[in-house]
């Protein structure tokens, strides 16, 4: 980065930062003010004078100590609407920062775009056919996930929104001195109005809620951005590789929120089928405005111009059925058809948006279904038009606006999103045992073993449907579920298999909990009719979290590929099949490095298992935030597959504030966009198949590293009694679980406190007390071992440094590390050990991290070949560095909200207390950024 433009970001950063201030003092008051500003300057000494630390440590605690719930409260507030606000800058920068590479690298294409993705495939020798085989099969598909990690409300998100467009206008160069105060007025408005909203909701969201926030980047980000990829796609081709032909749709969204129901009792049948309702209403209503705009565009006059026969034909239909407003253009324009037929569309779009989508998969209402239902049916006239404009020599008017109507409508349909189910497989595993004990057919299902259970599957499935009844004769939870499969069917009826994405299965571990999935699908005619007439079932994608049913989950698939019903709903499927692998549980059953070799190993086999049974594999990634989720640059992570296993196919879980990270700024989701299908491309070619498949040694020294991980891993987690005392104790775990952040419970159903908790608070609260283990113990310990410290030691980490520098896997794994390392502050983390009550065990504990932390830090910059933890990202070792002084109060805070909170000893939550704590939770969240 120049000096000058890091100038201008150090410019907006005091901007914003003088803004606050200004609002800190006059609705706070100066000693507000004050106080917040003493604790940057003590955190910054403690930073600095590492002779001092301890000392300055303790003065800050006693300060903190001192003040009353009002001052905590404001500081708070000060510091995490800070980071809001650097956030916004930093996002708008790295925006600058793009634009001025890929001008002055122009007319070459900048690292990692699309364009630069297509030159490497035709340097690489990829012929025209090799291409198109490439492009046929591609597909990429990011997938909305809520989760409680990203906890602002819309609210505060509009008014960052807004104020990162006042970054925007005072970069123009020409803004007048008076414009230029103008905008500065408005940008310190919009910091007043955020210091005066409320950063906590006054009641836990609804999963409605969440609906809406991601919805939110769809309409304000996503729409407008994605015909730019697309474009992007197509003038790369015709550059290299012109006979070939973009697919309509390669670029496409899904969404879990409101289907995601594995341990989420608040997600209920109702409540999808509003979320269907609300994905529906969005996309008919930008369709709409986009119809409202090709009116006023599409002015071509009959006489000027001669429309096709296709086009007037549809357009007499459309007349024929319309009334009102467009029967009145009609008589003011005659003679320009197509200004009609886009108002035509309007109309009809506008009737669907009114259609009562909800009370019709509930089956609440059966009145006449408006004309419009599915992408086939807006695609119609939209492609009659553009047919009709390139056959009558108008491309360039077919090139504008139209073109880009034509793209969202491919690939947003009307429904935005495809909607995913998922349900933990205990579900349905209960409430078959229920209907199958009314029905009579097995009194015991759930004791059967899972190949007796798989027997009685494949035979349900050979029979007809029996009368199961109605949901209402069974217990609470079967009846939802089979509410559930209501809807699906209703909506797949009504309104196409479009809305709907794959059904997943949470914690899928042999064949019967696919076949499960299956035999409730056929019993609502989800499934090949016996009249020979295809009936949509959405894909089922079993998902393999723990690090046994990552190993065993190519004995499960084959097993399903042999299985006759199974292998007749792949057949419907195009022999297309989703496969989830679970990033968050396999590293807190496994630990970081083997969760990451497991899953590397269980794609690599599943790879080999699909192609030897004619099968297209798509592997889902769920991945979060924090590098102990799967996070990191997800580009990089594609590129660090096992070679065979993208081949163009992959969808990704965009969680948590990586969803706001990719999202928030229209150019940082393009690049984002275009990051992805670049890695995509690239990750399908043979020269980067050669590239990324691994020696020999090197799997086997993987295979040892991952073995002693895993043993230290266990033994320090599930093998120390201490330990769940410790963090329980020195981690706002007890207290993350009651906050209003997020819609689903904390924990699964059951007694053991570690397994039923949810992988996403086990990390959540580890790098909200800065220890942020989960993402990096048991390595220290895996390399010390195996670089061991005799006459081999030397040619052991040779071999290290070797798999670093020309494995791809192995490379994205260390520098996933090192971002891992650089956030967790074992300083800050001692803190919150003086928590614990128990003084051995705070003592063990804590001393067991931190040596193993050393020891991790001390064989990554060894095998790296550095000197200091992210030496290599230069950009985000220097923001940790800048960060850090602010997070820090932040954290001593919340300890010392912890202490208060733990010391009611009547056990009442205090309404004052928790809003305080929470406000620390995401002043935390937005410092480090990918903490979820």
């Amino acid at each position: 980065m120049s000096k000058q433009l890091h100038k201008r970001l150090s410019t907006d950063i005091h901007l914003l930062g003088d803004l606050l201030g200004k609002v800190i003092r006059r609705q706070a008051g100066v000693n507000a003010f004050e106080l917040e500003e003493r604790f940057r300057a003590l955190s910054k000494v403690r930073r600095h004078d590492h002779d001092s630390a301890d000392e300055i440590a303790t003065r800050i605690a006693e300060i903190v100590g001192e003040l009353d719930l009002q001052q905590i409260c404001e500081v708070a507030r000060a510091f995490t609407l800070y980071f809001q606000l650097i956030n916004v800058a930093e996002e708008h920068h790295r925006a600058r920062v793009l634009r001025t590479r890929v001008k002055a690298e122009s007319p070459k294409p900048i690292a990692e775009s699309i364009r630069a993705a297509i030159a490497e495939l035709a340097d690489a020798g990829v012929d025209e056919l090799h291409m198109q085989n490439i492009l046929q099969g591609l597909h990429i598909e990011p997938v909305f996930t809520a989760h409680p990690t990203e906890a602002k409300r819309r609210t505060l998100i509009s008014k960052l929104k807004r104020i990162e467009e006042g970054l925007r206008h005072l970069d123009e160069t020409n803004l007048l001195p008076a414009d230029e105060a103008r905008v500065k007025q408005g940008m310190l408005a919009e910091i007043a109005g955020m210091w005066l909203t409320s950063q906590a909701r006054q009641a836990k969201p609804t999963v409605t809620d969440e609906v809406k926030t991601g919805l939110y980047y769809f309409d304000q980000t996503i729409w407008d951005v994605v015909p730019k990829i697309y474009r992007e796609m197509e003038e790369a081709l015709a550059e290299h590789f012109p006979s070939a032909k973009l697919p309509k749709r390669f670029l496409t969204f899904g969404s879990w929120i409101g289907g995601d129901r594995d341990g989420n009792p608040n997600v209920t049948a109702f409540v999808t089928a509003e979320t269907l309702r609300l994905h529906r209403g969005m996309a008919l209503s930008r369709h709409g405005e986009t119809a409202g705009a090709l009116t006023r565009t599409l002015s071509l006059s009959e006489q000027l111009h001669t429309p096709a026969n296709e086009l007037l034909e549809l357009l007499e239909q459309e007349l024929a059925g319309n009334s009102g407003h467009v029967k009145f253009l009609a008589e003011q324009y005659p003679d320009e058809p197509y200004r009609l037929l886009a108002a035509a569309l309007k109309a009809d779009l506008n009737d669907a948006n009114h259609d009562p989508v909800k009370s019709r998969l509930l089956e609440d209402d059966n009145s006449p279904m408006a004309e419009l239902r599915t992408a086939a049916d807006l695609l119609k006239p939209l492609e009659t038009i553009d047919l009709s404009l390139r056959n009558g020599r108008t491309d360039t008017i077919a090139d504008a606006q139209l073109k880009d109507a034509l793209i969202q409508a491919n690939v947003f349909g009307v429904n935005v999103a495809r909607l995913d189910i998922r349900q933990f497989s205990d579900y349905h595993d209960a409430a078959l045992a229920e209907i199958f004990a009314k029905l009579g057919i097995c009194a015991n299902y759930l004791e059967l073993t899972p190949a007796e259970r798989a027997d009685l599957l494949t035979q349900q499935l050979a029979s007809d449907n029996p009368a199961i009844g109605e949901p209402g004769d069974y217990t609470e939870t079967t009846c939802e579920l089979l509410q559930l499969f209501h809807v699906i069917a209703r909506a797949v009826d009504l309104y196409g298999p479009e809305m709907i994405g794959p059904y997943i299965i949470s914690m899928s571990k042999d064949v019967d909990d696919v076949l499960a999935v299956l035999l409730l699908a056929k019993w609502f005619g989800l499934c090949q009719r016996s009249d020979g007439n295809p009936r949509a079932l959405p894909a089922i994608a079993p998902l393999f979290e723990t690090r046994d049913d990552l190993k065993n989950a190519p004995d499960v698939m084959t097993k399903l590929f042999n299985h006759p019903a199974y292998r007749e709903h792949l057949a419907a499927q195009g022999m297309e099949q989703n496969v989830m692998i679970g990033y968050s549980d396999s590293n807190k059953d496994a630990g970081f490095l083997t969760a990451t070799w497991e899953l590397y190993q269980a794609q690599d086999r599943l790879t080999k298992c699909c192609r030897e049974h004619g099968v297209a594999l798509t592997i889902f990634h769920g991945r979060g935030g924090t590098v102990a989720r799967g996070g990191g640059p997800a580009n990089r992570a594609i590129l660090a597959q096992p070679p065979g296993s993208v081949e163009g196919r992959i969808r990704i879980t965009e969680q948590g504030e990586v969803i706001n990270d990719y999202y928030f700024h229209p150019e940082i989701a393009a690049r984002h966009l275009e990051q992805l299908v670049s890695a995509v491309l690239v990750a399908s070619t043979p020269a980067h198949k050669r590239k990324a498949t691994p020696k020999k040694a090197w799997l086997d020294a993987m295979e040892k590293l991952s073995a002693t991980a895993f043993e230290s891993y266990r033994e320090f987690i599930y093998e120390t009694p201490a330990l769940l005392q410790y963090w329980q104790e020195a981690t706002p775990i007890n207290e993350l679980s009651s906050m209003r952040i997020g819609s689903r419970p904390a924990r699964r159903k059951g007694n053991d406190v570690l397994a039923g908790l949810r992988a996403i608070p086990w990390g959540f609260s580890w790098m909200q007390s800065r220890h942020n283990l989960p993402a990096w113990y048991g390595v220290g310990q895996a390399i010390a071992a195996f670089v061991g410290s005799g006459d081999e030691a030397e040619d052991n980490l040779a071999l290290l440094q070797e798999m670093h520098r020309h494995w791809p896997f192995f490379r994205a794994m260390t520098d996933n590390l090192q971002v891992a390392l650089g956030k967790a502050d074992m300083g800050i983390a001692r803190r919150y050990a003086d928590l614990v009550s128990d003084v051995t065990v705070r003592e063990e504990i804590y001393a067991s991290i931190k040596a193993a932390y050393s020891l991790t830090e001390h064989w990554v910059l060894r095998v790296a070949g550095q000197r200091a933890v992210l030496e290599n990202q230069p950009t985000l070792q220097r923001s940790i560095r800048l960060r850090n002084p602010y997070v820090d109060p932040l954290n001593f805070l919340q300890v010392r909200l912890l202490k208060q909170m733990r010391q009611q000893s009547d056990g009442n939550e205090d309404p004052e207390l928790q809003h305080a704590f929470y406000i620390t939770i995401n002043g935390i969240a937005a410092g480090l950024k990918n903490t979820g």
